[in-house]
């Protein structure tokens, strides 16, 4: 005759019991600081399937090759899943990495079409360097925040760069900060 050894589980899913991990609350956007200074931080990365090892090297040796190479500066453009989407931890995300000088400003969606045929690198060097667009560009997340006065000033300086501004939807102000914006993010 088998035996049972009968428990109490009432309380087994008490919120309070279990890890602060195991239940999260939906918040619709929240920042959170993270110091990993004074922890390790592993990242998992893989490539088809396959775990990319953690290769020692001779700092040194490394070093002295390197010194002779050009630096080329790199930023994530995009990533698998959209920015601002809830996870799971160990959610693995692809990114696209590359070198944003030479990228072309057309790969962002509505921007203003005398930007089409040049690079992030062309505009930020011609635009983003104004004192007053950064003001701008640092005080603006998107076009449709723009004031009147931000509208003003983009106006003049794009037309002393001989980009027209109209109400056809590819000339628009906001069309050319969609542009400006990309540009400085993506600058190196």
């Amino acid at each position: 005759m088998t035996e049972f050894n009968i428990r109490d589980v009432s309380g087994a899913l008490n919120p309070a019991l279990l890890g602060a991990a195991t239940f999260r609350n939906r918040v619709s956007e929240q920042k959170v600081a993270i110091d990993v200074g004074a922890s390790t931080t592993k990242a998992e990365i893989s490539r088809a399937g396959f775990s990319i090892a953690e290769i020692p090297i001779s700092a040194e040796l490394i070093g002295s090759f390197l010194d002779a190479r050009p630096i080329v500066a790199t930023k994530v453009v995009t990533q698998g899943i959209a920015p601002g989407t809830a996870v799971a931890v160990g959610t693995a995300i692809d990114l696209i990495i590359t070198s944003t000088a030479n990228l072309p400003v057309n790969v962002v969606p509505g921007i203003h079409r005398s930007f089409a045929n040049l690079t992030m690198a062309q505009v930020n060097e011609t635009f983003a360097t104004d004192p007053r667009v950064k003001d701008i560009l640092r005080a603006r997340s998107k076009a449709a925040d723009l004031t009147g006065d931000d509208v003003a000033v983009l106006s003049s300086v794009l037309q002393a760069n001989n980009v027209p501004v109209s109400n056809d939807a590819n000339q628009t102000v906001g069309a050319a900060f969609t542009a400006i914006q990309a540009a400085f993010t993506f600058q190196n």
